[in-house]
């Protein structure tokens, strides 16, 4: 594929406020107007003392974005909830587990 210079789009255009790429410019490829974006580099999260803990269960076992919506509100927070955690593939996101949940998600 050929990259193709376009002027850059913000990219909440296309991707929700709570996506991990909110802050990444949108990248086009080839002439299918293939989107994409650059590598997501984890930022380091620093506690502050207000975190909440959790033991994951069955009923939300693989399934951050459960815990989520129950804890946030917001389904598409999944990925932060990961990255607070240094987990990186919800397979990890296992029964037994306790995790980590920070007060706030911004």
């Amino acid at each position: 594929m050929t990259l193709i210079k376009r002027a850059p789009i913000p990219s909440t255009r296309v991707v929700s406020g709570f996506s991990r790429y909110k802050k990444q410019t949108p990248i086009y490829y080839g002439e299918q107007n293939i989107l994409t974006f650059d590598t997501y580099l984890r930022e380091p999260y620093i506690k502050i003392g207000d975190e909440k803990v959790m033991l994951i269960t069955k009923g939300v076992e693989y399934r951050p974005d459960l815990v989520a919506y129950d804890v946030y509100g917001i389904p598409e927070a999944w990925w932060k909830i990961l990255e607070v955690n240094n987990i990186f593939d919800v397979f990890d996101f296992k029964v037994g587990r306790t995790i980590m949940l920070p007060h706030t998600i911004m």
